[in-house]
């Protein structure tokens, strides 16, 4: 082999090797350092948890931030990988400590058997906020504020948000039901933390998921204050001006966290790496 071959071998070996080297894992794949559980009020069909209860007999207070008697979020193993463990008996989060701006993050997910109440008849349920911040729990006593990327059977790819805050999606109304319906030719409806469905969800017809038991990707490139969310590698909404309701002040950066919402999830493969430019693969023709 001459010189000339061998140099272009050693370029191409180092290329390759920076471009893995973008991608920083968030889970170490033994224990859940450098993230921290927030777990909200449980429900009253759990038994003798050590916090106060009403005459109902409901609880009453939330079980806070890494208080997790339950083990609601493991470390664990599923199909030979590491993988933390949402078993998704108690609504919370499990949030990373460091804040990223301009990234691309992406995990995989698979749903488990196991569903409890209140949403023991609903379909399962959980999701992944970025552009994380405030207080973990601080929304409904459960949720951190952010932008939320649904993890949801037959509804990943939705848009919530999980706090005030505010993103602007090209949607067309179907049916009576008042509801957005994610399109991308239009016109930007302006989406918020509200009660009223219509005026805080978009929902993607564009149903990418894999049969249950088998494992999906999910990834979000976020940069300025633009986002895509992405399934199996299919583009299924693109979401501008992303803001906080206060002030409408942007809301370009945060932190990552990953929901636990009634259903037994596994999130496995939990990657994020900065980026100077929306991939060319997912930029807008």
């Amino acid at each position: 082999m001459t010189k000339h071959k061998i140099l272009i071998l050693i370029i191409s070996f180092i290329i390759s090797n920076n471009a893995d080297a973008q991608w920083k894992d968030l889970f170490n794949g033994k224990n859940l350092a450098g993230w921290s559980v927030y777990l909200s009020i449980p429900h009253e069909s759990i038994k003798d948890l050590n916090i106060p209860k009403g005459t109902d007999g409901k609880y009453t207070q939330p079980l806070g931030r890494n208080n997790d008697p339950l083990g609601v979020f493991t470390a664990g193993i599923q199909d030979g990988e590491p993988c933390i463990t949402a078993s998704g008996q108690v609504f919370g989060t499990i949030t990373y400590h460091e804040e990223f701006e301009n990234y691309h993050i992406k995990l995989q997910y698979k749903w488990g058997e196991k569903k409890w109440e209140p949403r023991l008849n609903e379909v399962r349920d959980g999701g992944l906020i970025y552009h994380a911040f405030g207080k973990e729990g601080s929304s409904d006593k459960t949720w951190i504020p952010g932008q939320e990327c649904q993890i949801q059977e037959g509804d990943t790819g939705d848009y919530w948000p999980t706090g005030k805050v505010r993103m602007d999606v090209p949607a067309v109304q179907k049916g009576n039901s008042g509801l957005w319906y994610y399109h991308e030719d239009g016109e930007l409806r302006s989406q918020y933390w509200a009660n009223n469905m219509a005026e805080r969800r978009i929902i993607t017809e564009l149903d990418k998921e894999m049969p249950h038991g088998e494992w999906n990707t999910v990834e979000v490139i976020c940069f300025g204050d633009s986002s895509i969310h992405i399934v199996n590698g299919k583009v299924v909404m693109r979401l501008y001006n992303s803001r906080k309701m206060a002030n409408n002040k942007p809301l370009k950066r945060g932190k990552i966290a990953l929901q636990a919402e009634g259903a037994e999830l596994y999130y496995r493969r939990i990657q994020v790496r900065n980026i100077s430019q929306i991939p060319p693969e997912y930029a807008e023709d």
